[in-house]
């Protein structure tokens, strides 16, 4: 699969199907594959192209960054495969970068999907990414780290069912592009400074809101504040998913972007 070199980082990128072009931002601690639950049913209809994040995957830079350099990425990535104006899909950390985007270029974004997102990082959400980092710092046990952090992406059905985390904690244990502390770290960096409250009226693109009806990371009360968005917003709540609701629920995710989308 290819990378390109773009404001000094060496980002990997893949494209999938065929259709209008569609940008997949992953979330944090995520990168292009997070997309796996959706990848097949999304490609039949869209272009996808789906990148890992600085700090994430097989996407290698060094030195701090903020989340308008990562959508200064996503901009230049899309100016590289010679794409003129896309739809774009972000979630969580994805979405805000996506906010980002489309606020230094709204002229380059059709419509715009947030998921699990929110226009600015909750002091409860940064408290957790902070713990998460300790914890991690301080050598806690890596299976039982995976397994806190999935308490906070997945169902309480999805993280008492035991052969769900079981499996979950072995993919993720043997994932052979892993996040480091450091790159976690820089993510979490990143991300603690994004606050776009004040500024998502300026956005004018149609915009699809999706939450986890059972999201407690960013609760959907924190999702809906993206209604301010000037552009006509659409909230779509879904029943039985929590943080990751593409994970969880890919068909009715699917579903609901699919719906927006080719709505003209």
């Amino acid at each position: 699969m290819p990378s390109t070199y773009l404001n000094n980082a060496d980002i990997y990128y893949e494209i999938h199907g065929s259709g209008p072009p569609l940008l997949l931002i992953a979330g944090m601690s995520s990168d292009s594959k997070s997309w796996q639950f959706i990848l097949k049913d999304l490609s039949q209809h869209f272009r996808l192209i789906i990148f890992d994040n600085r700090g994430c995957g097989r996407t290698t830079s060094e030195g701090k960054f903020s989340l308008q350099d990562l959508a200064g990425d996503a901009i230049s990535l899309i100016d590289h495969l010679g794409y003129g104006k896309v739809d774009v899909l972000g979630h969580s950390m994805g979405g805000m970068i996506a906010q980002e985007l489309v606020l230094a270029h709204p002229d380059r974004v059709n419509k715009l999907v947030l998921a699990s997102s929110s226009p600015k990082l909750s002091d409860k959400a940064k408290a957790i990414l902070d713990d998460l980092y300790a914890k991690w710092e301080h050598g806690f046990d890596t299976s039982e780290w995976f397994r806190l952090l999935f308490r906070w992406l997945f169902t309480s059905e999805a993280v008492n069912n035991k052969k769900f985390m079981d499996a979950a904690i072995i993919f993720a244990l043997s994932y052979p592009y892993p996040q480091s502390l450091k790159d976690f770290k820089r993510q979490v960096d990143a991300i603690s400074g994004f606050n776009a409250a004040g500024k998502i009226s300026n956005i004018k693109s149609d915009t699809l809101i999706i939450s986890g009806a059972e999201d407690i990371l960013i609760p959907p009360e924190e999702s809906q504040q993206l209604s301010d968005i000037s552009g006509q917003t659409r909230f779509s709540l879904i029943e039985h998913a929590a943080h990751s609701v593409h994970a969880e629920k890919p068909k009715e995710f699917v579903g609901v972007v699919g719906g927006f989308l080719f709505n003209k």
